[in-house]
């Protein structure tokens, strides 16, 4: 079989033909991940150059999506939902992943030229070819959405005209083999589509790594259930969604543009009643395992991400309903328990009993005793406030912020973050829910504040024995507030609070608490009600 070059490669090709390639796969070193993807990737790139019959470089990809699909998917755990801004190595990872992904979507694009130009070797197969390229441009889109990064609308252009091209040539409902899928052996060009789509509905931004990795598993599972007619569906009092094919853009509102050729309407109706009766089926007891959702998963978390997708997907994300204020205003933020614990407390109460100073511990290896006791409040130089920008607010508590991309504090999903107003006196605690990565290097998160202003305290166990017990930490206590009545609620280390424990409570006296109910468990604290016994 004839292979010609087009233009120089970095590196030779290593195959011929389906068969030799499928030797080289045998010899390839899996086990060093990072190597195979960089052999993967060149590779891949060499097959781009090369000429060669549409159908046996169908049959060379064909034999290379498995070990490629590996690779990808190992390496992603170097990266996925990892705090913000991402590290080298793992900003390294990532591109790792997206080169490959191109180049892999890019061999798959000269198998769909060649239908194109009316090649009768590779037609049989123009359905599972439009697919795969679909399928690449997928994961390619997937990947933006675990660093929390918008996906480029040249991407969305390109998956609209995949998708278009499947349906004027007959072939989007098609369903032909997909070993990638988990759930059912075949798919097709429409339900790969939708797949991409409902991500990009899925609020991928507020998503943990370990729900994104449920909600793309779910994906296969219910995009078949998802119609997408050409003419606007009936009223509703829902607003409706759709897409434009001409667009650089994901799901839109319907209202926002014309009914068109190139439109698009989300039927979402059959979704909808699954998600009902699985959710229905959870409070009646049924675990996630017996409904198909994973052994893996873990109620009540289960619940509550499907009734998260449930308000994204079928009612047009609908949950936020109040207005909030545009207005850009300065702020000081810090991220963390106890640098919260620090600048919520003011000159008074940073250093919690028992806790010595950096010189009070230099002082004590060196002589065996503290040769002096300093009793400054201690501890802001360790945590430093960052001047962040809060972008808009709403009455009830949620907050928009943006870290400059010149700020070097890392920020994680469900993490503890305090913030002051600037020309404010008090600090508020939240919890953040959304992150996303902007063109800029910026990062933008979306904060839920806590009612109350924080006291700073400190705690140790009463009758129980975490890691490290015996000392006191530090903590936050949120006082009762009267209007709206929310309860007295603790802010306590990560994996200390459970029902019916106690704890001793230090500020300006001893006092002993219980824990009552969990409110949030974050990725460093717990927080939840309490009362003084």
């Amino acid at each position: 079989m004839s292979i010609q070059p087009l233009e120089s490669s970095e590196h030779m090709l290593r195959f011929t033909d389906s068969a030799s390639c499928k030797r080289w796969i045998d010899l390839l070193p899996l086990t060093n991940v990072q190597q195979a993807q960089q052999v993967l990737t060149s590779q891949l790139a060499a097959l781009d150059a090369t000429a060669m019959p549409a159908l046996e470089r169908l049959k060379i990809l064909e034999a290379l999506k498995s070990p490629v699909h590996f690779v990808q998917s190992e390496t992603a755990k170097r990266y996925a939902g990892k705090p913000l801004p991402l590290e080298p190595v793992e900003e390294a990872a990532w591109s790792g992943v997206i080169a490959l992904w191109q180049v892999m979507s890019n061999n798959y694009q000269h198998c769909l030229k060649a239908y194109r130009e009316g090649d009768l070797a590779i037609a049989p197969h123009a359905a599972l070819v439009a697919m795969r390229c679909l399928r690449q441009l997928g994961h390619l889109m997937l990947d933006y959405y675990q660093v929390y990064r918008q996906p480029p609308g040249m991407v969305w252009r390109a998956l609209h005209e995949l998708y278009s091209f499947s349906e004027s040539h007959g072939f989007a409902r098609i369903r032909v083999q997909d070993s990638f899928a988990q759930q059912d052996p075949v798919s097709s060009c429409a339900e790969v589509y939708v797949q991409v789509l409902l991500a990009h509905l899925a609020d991928p931004f507020s998503l943990s790594a370990r729900q994104y990795g449920y909600v793309a598993r779910w994906l296969e599972r219910w995009a078949i259930l998802v119609g997408l007619p050409a003419l606007p569906l009936p009223l509703s009092p829902i607003p409706p969604l759709a897409v434009d094919l001409a667009s650089s853009t994901g799901v839109i509102f319907a209202g926002e543009i014309e009914p068109q050729a190139q439109a698009r309407y989300l039927d979402l109706e059959q979704l909808s009643k699954t998600l009902r009766q699985t959710i229905n089926l959870l409070k009646q007891g049924q675990t996630p395992s017996q409904l198909g959702l994973g052994d893996d998963v873990r109620q009540p978390g289960c619940e509550n991400l499907l009734m998260l997708l449930y308000v994204q997907w079928c009612r047009a994300g609908t949950a936020r309903g109040e207005e909030r204020s545009d207005n850009e205003e300065a702020a000081e933020v810090c991220l963390g328990l106890s640098a919260a614990h620090v600048h919520s407390s003011g000159d008074r109460n940073s250093r919690i009993p028992g806790e010595l100073t950096s010189r009070e511990k230099q002082d004590l290896d060196t002589f065996g005793y503290l040769a002096r006791v300093e009793h400054e409040a201690g501890g802001k130089s360790d945590h430093p406030l960052a001047r962040w920008q809060i972008l808009n607010h709403s009455a009830s508590g949620f907050m928009c912020l943006l870290r400059g991309p010149e700020g070097t504090e890392r920020v994680s999903h469900n993490q503890l973050l305090a913030v002051r107003r600037a020309g404010g006196r008090q600090f508020h605690l939240g919890m953040v829910r959304w992150l996303k990565t902007e063109e800029t290097g910026g990062i933008q998160c979306g904060v839920r504040l806590f009612p109350g202003t924080p006291q700073a305290i400190s705690v140790r166990p009463s009758n129980f024995t975490p890691v490290g017990a015996g000392h006191y930490e530090r903590a936050l206590l949120l006082p009762e507030v009267p209007a709206p009545a929310t309860p007295a609620t603790l802010i306590l280390p990560a994996g200390w609070f459970q029902s019916g424990r106690f704890v001793e409570v230090y500020s300006d006296r001893k006092q002993v608490a219980k824990l009552l109910n969990l409110l949030e468990k974050g990725s460093d604290f717990d927080r939840g009600t309490i009362v003084i016994v």
